[in-house]
């Protein structure tokens, strides 16, 4: 059956929605949070179907784990580096701000200041580096750095203008533009919701998924700054995911998230009713299900693509001067490449990657070239390279 909300209940069942409440707060699966909503103690119960999703997640984690291990360190890397930058275009799109792949990739290059604050915080996910999300502070400080500069550039009146978040009022707005939730006021009762909320996201006797998805709405509830709040949710969403399962999943989520975004404010709005009395339990398996579908993607994604490289690893010497020296290992970079990077490569990666001099893989790049097989990225000053898969693939045929 079915798990519903305390208002659908009541519903069905009219006059027993009480008892029914208290079952479910007093049952042995429930968690309390030590957060109000709407003046209700926070708590979700463990359903059967909450723990199917989290066993069924470690599972597909250690998936994910496999495929990346299987494959070359430099291809994983690449596709990191892709699925970075679709995350990040990705979230800023749902806040309706426009990025392109190309401002993104550079300012992970560091030659552009916009979007840099975004990028640098998530490459985190992937590097060594601990961010500190204890206090309401690390919160302001994680914003300043994450999204801040956009804000203020699209609009001054949406920045911060509280002692750390807000001091005035806000209404989140639903699909038809209508407003769905006013965020917590004032400023005094924000740093409550959050400093209480962040005890509970850092509380390691509690399960990590079920943390990040309660955590995920009552950020959304409390909503601390006038603009902004989405992709900072979906940041320390992923930042956490990213501390327990492999780190390229914690750049999945946004895709389905954008996916299922009517189910996703529909699922708010219900937990958010002060008729469902502070219960998160129908959240918390939304969350979950959409965590099982952004990994199950990427394992799709990555499984296309150690498959396409499998096949092209098989023929390689099948084509034009392949078995001539040299010419099979930058076969295999520009096909790497092209399977899991972001952009072409350039020459001075090329180099590093395969081992040989700048003469040498000119030359055989002339030929290449000269074959009919290269493409050419002639946008910058310098070159860059990729290889034309299709001709390829007329090859095996």
């Amino acid at each position: 059956m079915k798990y519903i909300t305390l208002k659908k209940y009541e519903y069905i069942h009219h006059g027993k929605s009480k008892d029914e409440y208290q079952h479910r707060y007093n049952s042995y699966d429930s968690t309390k949070i030590g957060v109000d909503i709407h003046s209700a103690p926070a708590f979700f119960v463990e359903t059967k179907e909450i723990r199917k999703n989290a066993i069924l997640i470690y599972k597909l984690d250690k998936t994910v784990s496999k495929l990346c291990n299987s494959l070359p360190v430099e291809a994983v890397v690449n596709y990191m580096l892709s699925c970075l930058i679709d995350e990040i275009q990705i979230t800023n799109s749902i806040e309706g701000v426009h990025s392109t792949k190309k401002e993104i990739l550079s300012a992970y290059k560091s030659k552009s200041d916009r979007f840099y604050g975004i990028v640098t915080k998530y490459r985190m996910l992937i590097s060594s580096d601990e961010l500190s999300l204890q206090t309401c502070q690390d919160i302001r400080s994680l914003y300043n750095e994450l999204v801040l500069p956009e804000i203020v550039e699209e609009s001054k009146d949406k920045a911060p203008d509280g002692l750390l978040f807000r001091k005035e009022h806000v209404f989140v707005q639903g699909n038809n533009i209508e407003p769905v939730h006013e965020g917590l006021f004032p400023e005094e009762k924000i740093i409550d919701s959050m400093t209480k909320a962040l005890a509970f996201l850092n509380d390691e006797d509690e399960e990590l998924l079920y943390r990040v998805a309660v955590f995920h709405y009552l950020l959304g509830y409390i909503h601390p700054f006038y603009d902004g709040n989405g992709r900072l949710n979906r940041f320390i969403s992923s930042y956490m995911l990213a501390q327990s399962l492999e780190p390229i999943i914690g750049y999945s989520l946004s895709n389905i998230i954008k996916e299922e975004q009517s189910r996703y404010n529909k699922t708010f709005v219900e937990c958010n009713d002060k008729d469902n009395r502070g219960e998160l339990t129908v959240f918390v398996e939304m969350f979950m299900e959409i965590l099982v579908e952004s990994i199950q993607h990427l394992i799709s994604s990555l499984e296309s693509r150690s498959d396409s490289w499998k096949k092209y690893q098989k023929i390689i010497d099948k084509l034009p001067h392949a078995n001539e020296k040299h010419f099979k290992k930058i076969y295999e970079e520009l096909i790497l490449t092209e399977l899991f990077a972001p952009e072409s490569i350039g020459i001075n990666d090329l180099r590093k990657n395969s081992g040989l001099s700048e003469p040498t893989l000119r030359k055989a790049l002339k030929t290449l070239n000269a074959a009919g097989l290269l493409k050419i990225d002639k946008s910058e000053k310098r070159y860059k390279y990729g290889i034309k898969l299709d001709l390829i693939d007329s090859f095996i045929e």
